[in-house]
């Protein structure tokens, strides 16, 4: 089980550094810059008061100069749910991803990847409450993003699948975490065997 929500953890960390990749060019620039820090802050795994603050402070810069339901203030929910998550407050980080997805749903699309990746850190958040049949749904719908739009053996498909089945495994549910893991590792293969009929 540790080691189950210790790989979770990073996979929510994963998401929103994926997600931040994918707006590292839009944005304000007094935002971006501010994000940049938050970011940094983030790698760094500082969670103090002070990158509360900033998070904060990211949130507000984006619905002022962005607006209330732009891209960038997505991604500052997103942030802000992550540092609140990683202070414990559970309850608040479930809000802010909450908000951010229905902002995504109506500007993205209910099938895009930032779609996809909060849905996984909200999954992560009902995980670690041990909720683990609201972090399966989540999962499922992440998954299935994921699958229609990637490669089977890409990186986004691989992690969905595993924190699927780490979920499943979590809840006793073996029969339906043992399929996962075996589609997970069938994929990973298909690299090494490609290399190794080359060479």
């Amino acid at each position: 089980m540790k080691f189950a929500k210790a790989w979770l953890a990073a996979g929510v960390v994963l998401a929103a550094s994926q997600f931040g990749a994918l707006y590292a060019q839009d944005g304000n620039p007094e935002w971006r810059a501010l994000r940049q820090e938050l970011v940094q802050r983030i790698n760094a795994n500082c969670y103090d008061v002070g990158t509360l603050e900033l998070a904060q402070q990211v949130l507000q810069t984006a619905q002022r100069t962005g607006g209330p339901e732009s891209a960038d203030t997505a991604l500052s929910l997103v942030l802000l749910a992550h540092v609140h998550q990683r202070q414990g407050q559970l309850t608040r980080a479930a809000q802010s991803y909450t908000a951010a997805l229905a902002i995504q749903e109506k500007t993205a699309g209910p099938d895009s990847p930032q779609v996809a990746f909060t849905l996984s850190a909200l999954a992560g958040l009902h995980y670690r409450r041990e909720a683990f049949d609201q972090a399966i749904a989540l999962y499922e719908r992440a998954l299935a993003i994921h699958e229609k739009q990637r490669r089977p053996d890409a990186h986004a498909v691989l992690v969905s699948r595993q924190n699927l089945a780490a979920a499943h495994r979590a809840q006793g549910a073996y029969a339906k975490a043992a399929p996962l893991y075996e589609r997970e590792l069938d994929a990973r293969a298909q690299p090494l065997l490609a290399v190794a009929l080359v060479h």
